[in-house]
């Protein structure tokens, strides 16, 4: 049985990083590491982290989530990764379902989703709700995608098939991006049903306008 790696990103998330820790500690029969990706936090995220064995990885100038995803998987000594936020609202309970679909149906990604039949979100405000639908219907008629989620990145990957995919965002932009090229390149890829829950505490990192017209823009000029 492969085990796998844990990639977090993290800014700033001292208040909830170490709930998190606790929970993953429930899985350490398929944990091998558990990799943060700190985008230069100035508190006590990375000595938390540090406490609990952790391996570091700081994005100095390379800022942004999708390159902290993007570097976190690279750096993984696995097979298999997991990405997982770091403030709580998605919950590691799914990580066995997860991992027991990627190992047995073939798939070389399972993207969980926040809606659709038994899954749903504690976390979503109108605004994030409005913007996730939107984007998720364009993705599924442009790009004829098979997620109802575009937007949610909770996902675990062969590592091997995420880096043959040549990613062009580093923002938030990535996060169409990676269903829509696993899509585009025909990799095979499922889907599960999850419940997001409300985060853990701390400030919300993703500006809903800013980062929806960075989304938007992306998405566009993926139909190139």
């Amino acid at each position: 049985m492969s085990k796998l790696s844990i990639i977090i990103p993290a800014r700033n998330e001292q208040e909830c990083i170490k709930i998190l820790l606790d929970e993953l500690n429930d899985y350490k029969e398929i944990i091998g590491e558990i990799i943060l990706v700190d985008g230069n936090s100035n508190d006590n995220t990375v000595a938390i982290a540090q406490k609990y064995n952790c391996k570091i990885v700081n994005q100095k100038n390379i800022i942004g989530y999708g390159a902290a995803i993007i570097m976190g998987i690279n750096k993984s000594e696995y097979e298999y990764s997991v990405v997982i936020d770091a403030d709580g609202s998605k919950d590691p309970k799914y990580i066995p379902t997860l991992y027991d679909k990627i190992e047995n149906d073939k798939f070389d990604f399972i993207f969980a989703e926040r809606y659709g039949k038994n899954a749903g979100s504690l976390d979503d405000t109108f605004i994030t709700y409005f913007g996730n639908r939107l984007f998720t219907i364009f993705g599924q008629v442009f790009f004829n995608i098979k997620v109802n989620d575009i937007l949610h990145t909770f996902f675990i990957c062969k590592n091997k098939s995420f880096k043959k995919i040549n990613f062009i965002n580093k923002n938030f932009g990535f996060c169409p991006e990676l269903p829509i090229k696993v899509e585009k390149e025909k990799i095979p890829y499922d889907v599960i049903p999850t419940l997001e829950r409300k985060r853990f505490a701390g400030k919300v990192k993703v500006r809903s306008l800013i980062d929806g017209f960075i989304i938007l823009i992306a998405m566009i000029k993926l139909l190139a």
